[in-house]
């Protein structure tokens, strides 16, 4: 075969359809030279000198690797999106899980205050008995000091 004549995708077989004509497929207009441009990023010599047409097995797999791509850049996008969320989720929780062990601490760890219906041992008893163990062990050890 006469490689001037046959497809300029493979040079193997006579052309079907030429690479700059818009051709319909389901309901898509698409235009050989332009989806070797987006694919691949090739930009053909289209020089009018002769007739530069691509074969029908070179249709298929250009049109399986647009697909592909398509197909590529939309997962890429979505996962982009979960990832985006995933960690407006974490930041959350790690905003929340901070104000829940500030809470925590100013429970635990801060004077109680006192006042004339409860007073300092009464408090106490609502202390879990680790803490309250720990506490006591900082009270004794005399780093603890109720004046401030």
């Amino acid at each position: 075969m006469d490689v001037m004549n046959s497809c300029c995708c493979c040079l193997r077989c006579a052309p079907d359809r030429d690479l700059t004509t818009p051709y319909t497929h389901l309901g898509k207009t698409e235009t050989f030279s332009d989806l070797l441009k987006e694919c691949f990023n090739i930009h053909l010599v289209l020089d009018g000198s002769g007739p530069c047409g691509i074969c029908s097995a070179c249709v298929g797999r250009l049109r399986d690797a647009s697909d592909f791509k398509l197909q590529v850049q939309r997962s890429q996008a979505e996962l982009q999106a979960l990832l985006v969320k995933t960690e407006i989720v974490v930041k959350s929780e790690q905003a929340d899980d901070g104000v829940e062990e500030e809470t925590v601490f100013k429970l635990f760890y801060e004077e109680p205050i006192e006042n004339s219906e409860v007073g300092q041992e009464d408090t106490k008893q609502f202390i879990d008995p680790l803490v309250k163990s720990e506490m006591d062990d900082v009270m004794s050890d005399g780093d603890y000091s109720a004046a401030g």
